[in-house]
């Protein structure tokens, strides 16, 4: 009876190694994939932010340009229509490793950054020799320096819902 103890004993304590052992290497693999969704979030954060940034500047710098021009009467401005979404485009498909609260500002600066690309090409002409600048006749300038002054808070508050994030976490 003793060899038929020992025997099951070893097999009940073998079964119950290999069962941790395999609780425990499913809880380094949970980990691991956790740390490597939180890189990468921050990573989307990063790229979101800096884009932003530039599109905010971008932004401003044109506004005072044009308010600079807009006395005049003659001519009007080039003004730029490259849209600067190249990260956000990469990041579309991986949005929702985002909060709710990123991706909807986030969304909604982009979105309207794009909306008033659009706009450009409504009230300007293509340069034949610069396909990526619309020439805008003088009388439109300042109604475009306040559309893009109407986008800058909606960028600020993407930049400032991304910040918020990268903080917390």
């Amino acid at each position: 009876m003793a060899f038929w103890l020992e025997t099951y004993q070893t097999i009940a304590v073998g079964f119950v190694g290999v069962i941790v052992t395999i609780s425990l290497n499913a809880k380094i693999a949970r980990d691991e994939r956790r740390a490597e969704r939180d890189h990468e979030r921050d990573t989307l954060r990063v790229a979101l932010r800096a884009e932003l940034k530039i599109n905010r500047f971008s932004l401003t710098e044109n506004m005072k340009t044009l308010r600079e021009h807009s006395s005049d009467t003659e001519g009007g401005a080039f003004i730029p229509t490259d849209l600067m979404n190249h990260a956000y485009q990469a990041i579309v498909p991986r949005i929702g490793l985002l909060s709710g609260d990123e991706v909807s500002k986030a969304m909604e600066a982009y979105l309207t950054l794009e909306t008033g690309n659009a706009k450009l090409f409504l009230l300007g002409v293509p340069v034949s020799t610069n396909p990526r600048h619309v020439e805008v006749p003088s009388n439109y300038l300042k109604a475009i320096a306040q559309m893009q002054e109407s986008v800058v808070p909606l960028v600020e508050a993407a930049i400032e819902a991304l910040e918020k994030a990268r903080r917390v976490h």
